[in-house]
């Protein structure tokens, strides 16, 4: 009965493991040092990306927004960028990957 088991959980075995994932490679974001922006590249692997940037407004009430941009094809040479509000300026910044 326990070679059975065994020989059962084998065969099962292929049949339940994840399948393997991927995701965009070679991947850089930057911001625009002076400008309001946040840029990002990835060179391949599959799946898509985006840029997303922590803006803070530059006067009082010192107001926060979260601003993202649209996604982009892996290796497609594609730049995503992504602007900060007028009046606000990017204190943080980095790359969203899907597969």
């Amino acid at each position: 009965m326990a070679l059975t088991a065994t020989a059962l959980g084998l065969l099962l075995l292929p049949l339940s493991a994840a399948p393997a994932t991927a995701a965009p490679t070679g991947c850089w974001a930057n911001d625009g040092v002076w400008f309001p922006y946040a840029t990002a590249y990835c060179s391949g692997g599959t799946g898509s990306y985006q840029v997303w940037a922590a803006c803070k407004q530059n006067f009082w009430p010192y107001d926060g927004k979260f601003v993202e941009s649209d996604w982009k094809p892996a290796g497609s040479h594609q730049t995503a960028w992504v602007w900060c509000p007028v009046g606000y300026r990017v204190v943080n910044y980095g790359i969203g990957v899907r597969s």
